[in-house]
């Protein structure tokens, strides 16, 4: 495996008269994180970099997921605010985001709006594949907002579920679909359903997106998607509806 060696930032803030390294928030370069394929470790650690050079900060809302996250952009924009932050990466999985979480749980946000896992069970190249069930995924997301809250009690934890997939819309985009044991959608509904499930004995709150995006027969509505897997759009504008009043209610209780 080829590694992206990229220039080291140093940085360093005092908290408590303490010298605090913010490079140790990061992962490092060379970091080997499971199932990770070489294409998605080299759009990681050019994302991190970004990161170093703009940490979340204090009292933020933090957005953190994949490219459908990342693809957002500038998230203030769409809801008017300006303490939201992406911390979205393309290609990320949810051993990915388990392994940058120091940052988040260091800054302690308002509250984190969590969109993973389709990543982990879409490419048929992934490392150690069958190892990777509905389970795996489902429990793993589970861990993130559990490593957050118990590092950050204050921080209100979004599980927002997996996002149905359009094989039609890929296929014409991209000339083939990767093939699955189980179809990709009956995995997408078992992580979500499992998320769902367990809402009640965990501190997170789930937002169903899936349901939002789904048409008639089960697939990523058209009218929502690039390619069939990406929203365009008219899909971030369906999505920032859905959440806006989650969004106000934090505004306002960082008001009072």
């Amino acid at each position: 495996m080829n590694y992206l060696i990229l220039p080291l930032i140093t940085l360093s803030i005092i908290v408590n008269d303490n010298q605090i390294d913010l490079n140790r928030l990061y992962p490092n370069q060379i970091i080997d994180i499971k199932h990770q394929q070489e294409w998605q470790m080299n759009l990681y650690q050019k994302r991190i970099e970004q990161f170093k050079k703009d940490p979340i900060g204090n009292n933020k809302i933090v957005f953190l997921g994949n490219s459908i996250t990342e693809g957002g952009g500038d998230w203030n924009k769409k809801f008017n605010v300006h303490n939201i932050v992406n911390r979205g990466i393309s290609g990320d999985i949810t051993e990915g985001i388990l392994a940058r979480l120091d940052e988040i749980t260091f800054y302690k946000p308002k509250a984190v709006f969590l969109l993973i896992g389709i990543n982990d069970i879409f490419d048929a190249e992934i490392p150690n594949r069958e190892k990777i069930t509905p389970l795996y995924v489902s429990n793993n997301i589970i861990k993130i907002a559990n490593q957050i809250i118990n590092h950050s009690p204050s921080t209100e934890i979004f599980i927002q579920t997996i996002l149905p997939v359009n094989h039609e819309i890929y296929i014409e985009n991209n000339g083939f679909f990767p093939e699955h044991n189980i179809p990709l959608s009956e995995q997408i509904n078992q992580i979500n359903s499992m998320i769902i499930n367990q809402a009640d004995v965990q501190q997170y709150k789930v937002i169903d997106l899936h349901s939002l995006f789904i048409n008639e027969d089960g697939l990523l509505n058209k009218l929502y998607t690039t390619d069939g897997v990406h929203l365009n759009n008219n899909g971030y504008d369906v999505w920032v509806n859905y959440i806006h009043s989650y969004i106000q209610e934090l505004q306002m209780t960082q008001e009072n």
